[in-house]
């Protein structure tokens, strides 16, 4: 029993089980608990941080060890297969051996030295994970064991000043997938130059200020592809349904007029004069000389609008243009009277007299031009046809109208159009790489031929779809449906009168 005992103000005595002690060996007493508990704690806090360093240390990826700026692309966990698809764009694939089993490569750009390939793996390391031989550089950095085909990539992978994590194009695009995911981080500079107009066209509705690529490649036939930063302002809008599937090629535009203007300004002075051509040659082509894309035609294009493109029988292209507007009966009206005023109505009579004589008279024939206009799958149709060359036809509802320059295409597609708003988003389409190629030759963009990466392995027809999360940009391919196989619009309801 302990019992303090205080005579004086100066001296206290504390009775321990009939011992003295004194006030000062009491101090001396918590002065040594005091310096244990905070030995105790210095070294609880000690162990701690060795704990959290080594599993820092431990859970390190590929993606904390490269460095932002040097790496050009990243596999995540990519089979052997898919790495082989991006051999047109990185020749340095070649000289990696075969592996059964998925990998996590990136090429890096090395100082003064050029492009190398470092592969990663962990424990247990599987026998053909790592690449080795003289050509090889095996060393361990951290939990990872790593080999590089030129040991001058190593000092890149020594605590990079900015690693590739801490990026925010990769902090974006790989939103949600882990280490093992298959997955492709790229940077921009990998994709082929634009070399045609079309390449350009679809490089700058696309990528216009894109820096990286997150490519997917999902189970089946379809990819997801995210691209950063996001290049289109605005939101998503519900685009009108795609109503042919038997076309080679359809894209819808949410704003589809400030979409061509931004184009224009994007392009170099080369392609915008290319671009201005073509658009000038269609519109005079099928119209005449007073009709105007700017004036006459862009108006129609304000609010969400798809185009298709179909190839007939005759070898020839067929155009299917949907979309709404408010001015839409006039404008289109005064379209049907231009391509009527545009053609011909000139007939040549040639008569042969006594099998000699050949004489050729030239007659006006105003049966060469057909107008005419019926109700057809809910719409009003107008039929402008030429006996010789060609026709221009439309649909109006309301506000809601169709255009084309096949009136079987657009027969067709009105006894097949679905009601109601199609998918939100901010463009859509579809395409056929095989068709298209065949279709434009030469001038089919490299991101869309069928030997591309960018495109899924399996299936040729694919539809896809844009949209915005933030400064992301996401393009989802899919396979297209199937083309309906509907009767023709004459066996339905009958030609028209």
């Amino acid at each position: 029993m302990l019992i303090e005992h205080d005579e004086s103000p100066i001296w206290s005595e504390c009775i321990y089980n009939g011992r003295t002690l004194s006030h000062k060996l009491s101090l001396l007493r918590a002065t040594v608990i005091t310096f244990l508990a905070l030995l105790g704690g210095a070294l609880l806090v000690g162990v701690i941080t060795v704990l959290v360093t080594s599993l820092h240390t431990y859970i390190l990826t590929p993606a904390d060890l490269l460095p932002a700026d040097e790496t050009l692309i990243l596999f995540s966990s990519a089979d052997d297969a898919l790495l082989r698809q991006y051999e047109p764009w990185l020749p340095i694939l070649k000289t990696l051996p075969v592996a059964e089993i998925p990998r996590t490569v990136a090429v890096v750009q090395v100082p003064n030295e050029g492009k190398a390939l470092v592969v990663f793996a962990r424990r247990p390391v599987a026998p053909d994970a790592l690449p080795s031989g003289a050509k090889w550089t095996q060393r361990e950095v951290g939990p990872l064991f790593v080999s590089a085909s030129s040991p001058a990539a190593f000092p890149l992978l020594q605590e990079p000043a900015r690693p590739l994590r801490s990026s925010q194009a990769f902090i974006l695009l790989a939103r949600g997938e882990t280490e093992q995911s298959p997955w492709i981080f790229v940077e921009r500079s990998l994709l082929p130059v634009p070399a045609t107009l079309t390449d350009a066209v679809l490089d700058t509705l696309f990528l216009h200020s894109t820096t990286h690529l997150g490519i997917f490649p999902r189970s089946g036939s379809g990819m997801v592809v995210r691209l950063f930063p996001a290049s289109a302002d605005g939101r998503s809008l519900p685009l009108p349904h795609t109503m042919d599937r038997m076309s080679e090629f359809s894209i819808a535009l949410a704003r589809p007029e400030s979409t061509f203007q931004m184009l224009q300004n994007a392009l170099t002075p080369e392609n915008r004069i290319m671009l201005d051509t073509r658009v000038l040659t269609f519109t005079s082509g099928t119209f005449g000389d007073d009709v105007s894309f700017a004036y006459d035609m862009l108006p129609l294009l304000v609010r969400p609008a798809r185009i298709s493109l179909s190839q007939t029988a005759s070898g020839g292209m067929s155009l299917l243009l949907q979309g709404s507007s408010a001015d839409a009966a006039p404008a289109i009206a005064r379209l049907h009277e231009a391509f009527r005023g545009s053609r011909t109505t000139a007939r040549t009579v040639t008569r042969v007299f006594d099998g000699r004589y050949t004489f050729r008279n030239v007659r006006d024939d105003t049966h060469m031009v057909t107008d005419e206009s019926a109700p057809v799958g809910g719409m009003q149709m107008r039929k402008t046809i030429h006996a010789t060359q060609g026709e221009f036809c439309s649909a109006i509802a309301g506000e809601e109208f169709l255009l084309s320059t096949d009136c079987v295409l657009l027969e067709r597609t009105l006894l097949e159009r679905p009601h109601g708003p199609g998918a939100s988003a901010l463009a859509s389409g579809t395409f056929s790489s095989k068709a298209l190629s065949s279709l434009l030759g030469s001038a089919l963009p490299a991101l869309l031929n069928p030997s591309s990466p960018l495109l899924p392995a399996n299936g040729d027809a694919l539809q896809w779809s844009l949209s915005r999360q933030g400064d992301i940009l996401t393009l989802t391919l899919l396979p297209a449906l199937p083309a309906l196989n509907l009767p023709n619009a004459s066996e339905v309801e009958g030609p028209l009168p």
